[in-house]
């Protein structure tokens, strides 16, 4: 490994890090389209991977990054008394079952299509957010059967599906269905994020097992020697992200998710409605 790859592999981890603990997400956003150059440059990743097994492998390095990232991060905010475990519980549960679904779908279907569509809803979501006058008001939680099922099963999906932690659609669920007050939802959804993404790592390993076309040093489809000098970066910074977070007005913090919303949507549309179309 050269000395610039590993600088940008550590690189990225400190903006996954950093992102991971100021939002609430897995950081999985960052990750994936990362790890999708990575592996279409073997010139510069010193990495042969097969074409077809580039997703598989960028999804199951990235849950692997997400999952210690989550768990420090969450750690942090549960020092602050910021994780609503009245909803942690019930959403991960159902999640870990979703996670598992969406690695089987994903070692079948491609997800160009899933991610146009995840991009509108996060546009969506941050249109209402911007023009939503009551977001400050605190307001009864909701964690009716439907909403946890239709909340657990969708980031657990597209956790294992998209290799994303599910903390992107984890957040904007939890505000609008969940109704929780806007200082938990990245302590909460990052809580949510660690158990989801462990499902679905334990399973793309498990599926990926007996692969002979991953790299050296591979546990399954999860690129280790790649995943590390990421996960270095992403622990490091993390805690950064849960401080400024902390510290945030909330309208600040109000912005902050809008504008993340808006960006990410924007750039899943652009990147993959021309695969889908």
């Amino acid at each position: 490994m050269t000395l610039l790859l590993l600088l940008a592999l550590l690189g990225t981890g400190l903006a996954v890090g950093f992102i991971s603990g100021l939002v609430g997400i897995g950081g999985g956003v960052l990750i994936v389209p990362f790890l999708y150059f990575f592996y279409a440059h073997p010139e510069f990743s010193r990495t042969n991977l097969p074409a077809d097994m580039h997703t598989v492998a960028a999804n199951a390095t990235s849950l692997f990054i997400i999952v210690p990232t989550a768990a420090l991060g969450t750690w942090n905010y549960v020092r602050r008394g910021l994780v609503e475990w009245r909803a942690v519980v019930p959403i991960a549960a159902i999640s870990l079952f979703g996670a598992i679904g969406g690695v089987r779908l994903a070692l079948i279907l491609p997800g160009p299509l899933l991610r146009v569509l995840f991009g509108l809803f996060l546009i969506a979501t941050s249109l209402q957010l911007y023009m939503q006058p009551n977001v400050f008001q605190e307001r009864p939680l909701r964690l009716e059967p439907w909403i946890v099922a239709v909340t657990g099963l969708t980031v657990g999906v597209l956790s294992g599906l998209l290799g994303i932690g599910g903390g992107a659609i984890a957040a904007p669920l939890l505000l609008r269905l969940v109704h929780l007050d806007l200082r938990k939802v990245a302590a909460t959804s990052l809580a949510i994020v660690g158990i989801a993404a462990a499902a679905g790592m334990v399973s793309y390993i498990a599926s990926g097992w007996a692969s002979a076309a991953m790299p050296p040093g591979s546990i399954g489809y999860v690129n280790v020697m790649a995943g590390l000098p990421i996960l270095v970066g992403s622990l490091a910074a993390v805690r950064v992200g849960t401080r400024v977070n902390a510290r945030l007005p909330a309208r600040t913090l109000k912005g902050v998710f809008t504008a993340f919303f808006m960006l990410m949507g924007v750039y899943l549309i652009t990147q993959s409605l021309p695969a889908v179309l």
